[in-house]
């Protein structure tokens, strides 16, 4: 028996104990340890670690020195902890013990299973070259705090004064889809290598593969239960599914990529400075993340940045330029540029969570990738985490904002022109001509400099995906009675914006499908654009790169 009350506060609050990651789990721990007033490390077993102590025939005292704990662990050292159970209490003694040995016997107590396990740090971390006391992290399950985590702590501050570790990870357990605990009555468990491989019955058991299981490690917050069933499984799935496609979008349009063609980040479009300023504060805010082991706020943020915001917005806007712009053109290299630096961010934040998708982009790279130490990586964990840029973030504050709010007034464009679309006033985005208005003098003016930016790729019509864009200085009655579709943008970051849609003017060009007056002006393509006769006229071959 162990008296704890009496030591353990106070040496526990002096070690000044602090977990980095979990206070929560700090308190508990403290608190519940702090309660107890004695442990007892012995137990009446017949299997086990045995107490090395013997006893006293007559008057019962213990015999327990150095000297005969260190000839004991030199036979178990040798014989195994069997021997305490087969050989004579004469050979178990050390030499000079011999002569009374017929006045001891043997214990026949265990050691409790916690005292043995919770002084693991001794014999790991005191005992092995590389590793360092105390341990970055225990993790174990929310039980634990009654267990491991207590008799660590336990045995450690006894012995050393300090915490065995610098911080605690504490688990909740796996339920099915219903919240209720997995049996095999029940028929509700999961099992893990069905989820990767699949059942005898695909259709009802598909083989997901690992990275899908491991995608749905990371989704979850692991500091509670968690869920997990058919349902979860085919989510996580769709999610695996649309990140792959986002990689092959980037794969794809880089095939015909060299780094050499990469672009100064002074020279870049507006829309990509942003582009990159987004996969800046992505990248650090993971990486924030992993050193945090908060997995499930990775997973939200890949799913947000890489899925969602990429896909729906920069990727959208980019297949014009990428498709239809020359292929060595400023504008499709410039983009190409912003592509290159996401792919090669995106496969490495993902690989600890997805190694095998990391993995399969990295085999498929169409490009030489060199490190800034001359070495060429040939598998994605030769990689290092990518490197801060700066520049990349040292985007001015209004600059960020303005662009937030071409983002949220691109939405309201979009639903007017789905109204458009809904009244048979258009069929695609780039039938339409788009009217904007503000009231607020900054904001007109800084839209009528995006509706004619000499920089194609920052134009509002090419952020809008549609033909034309202008602005009007006023909103007169006669004027408001010629634009069929209409709607209003509000916003606490500016004015009032009027949106307008009207039909495009000028003919459809038969190459970028965009509606402009200037088809039909030249003689030798007569369907083209300006911009498609350019292209045309210097590469007679299209310069789409097609999606897989």
């Amino acid at each position: 028996m162990v008296c704890i009350g009496g030591w353990f506060p106070t040496s526990c609050y002096g070690c000044n104990w602090k977990s980095e990651l979990d206070s929560s789990a700090e308190n508990r721990i403290i608190a519940m340890t702090c309660s107890r007033s004695d442990w007892c490390i012995s137990r009446q077993r017949t299997w086990g670690v045995p107490i090395p102590v013997f006893y006293h025939v007559h008057t019962k005292e213990p015999l327990m020195t150095e000297e005969t704990i260190e000839h004991i662990r030199n036979i178990v050292a040798d014989k195994g902890t069997d021997a305490w159970w087969y050989l004579p209490t004469e050979e178990l003694l050390p030499q000079k013990y011999h002569d009374v040995a017929s006045d001891y016997q043997k214990g026949t107590d265990t050691m409790d299973v916690w005292f043995d396990s919770g002084s693991s740090w001794a014999a790991v971390l005191t005992k092995n070259e590389g590793l360092s006391f105390p341990a970055d992290i225990y993790l174990e399950g929310t039980d634990q705090h009654r267990g491991w985590f207590q008799s660590s702590l336990l045995t450690s501050i006894a012995t050393t004064g300090k915490a065995p570790y610098s911080s605690v990870i504490t688990h909740g357990f796996v339920l099915d889809e219903k919240g209720l605990k997995m049996s095999k009555s029940l028929g509700n468990v999961v099992d893990p290598d069905i989820v990767i491989n699949g059942g005898k019955n695909t259709k009802d058991e598909p083989g997901y593969g690992a990275d899908v299981l491991r995608l749905w490690v990371s989704s979850v917050d692991y500091s509670g239960d968690v869920l997990i069933g058919p349902q979860v499984l085919r989510q996580m799935s769709d999610m695996y599914r649309k990140l792959r496609g986002t990689l092959r979008f980037l794969l794809s349009n880089l095939h015909d990529w060299k780094p050499e063609y990469a672009l100064l980040y002074k020279d870049l479009p507006k829309i990509d400075k942003y582009a990159l300023f987004q996969l800046e504060n992505v990248v650090n805010s993971i990486k924030d993340s992993y050193e945090n082991y908060q997995f499930y706020k990775i997973f939200q943020m890949i799913q947000r940045f890489a899925v969602v915001d990429l896909s729906n917005f920069y990727f959208d806007v980019a297949k014009d330029r990428l498709y239809v712009g020359g292929t060595v053109s400023f504008t499709r290299r410039s983009c190409q540029t912003v592509l290159a630096a996401h792919l090669l961010s995106i496969v490495r934040v993902i690989a600890p969570i997805l190694p095998h998708m990391a993995e399969d982009v990295w085999q498929n790279l169409p490009f030489e990738y060199v490190m800034e130490d001359g070495l060429v990586p040939k598998f994605v964990f030769e990689l290092k985490w990518p490197s801060l840029k700066g520049d990349w973030l040292a985007m001015e504050a209004d600059d960020v904002d303005f662009w937030n709010t071409i983002l949220e007034l691109r939405s309201e464009v979009n639903k007017v022109l789905e109204n458009a679309r809904i009244g048979k006033l258009i069929g695609s985005s780039l039938e339409a001509k788009v009217i904007l208005h503000a009231a607020d003098g900054a904001t007109l003016t800084k839209l009528r400099e995006m509706c004619s930016a000499t920089n194609d790729a920052d134009a509002l019509h090419r952020i809008f995906i549609t033909s034309q864009v202008e602005t009007v200085n006023s909103l007169s009655d006669e004027f408001l009675s010629t634009v069929p579709y209409t709607g209003k943008y509000t916003s606490q970051r500016t004015s009032e914006v009027w949106v307008g849609v009207t039909h495009a003017d000028g003919a459809k060009c038969e190459r970028c499908w965009n509606y402009s007056p200037q088809v039909g002006s030249f003689v030798d393509h007569p369907t083209l654009c300006a911009r498609c006769y350019g292209v045309v006229d210097v590469q007679p071959l299209p310069a789409a790169a097609g999606v897989c």
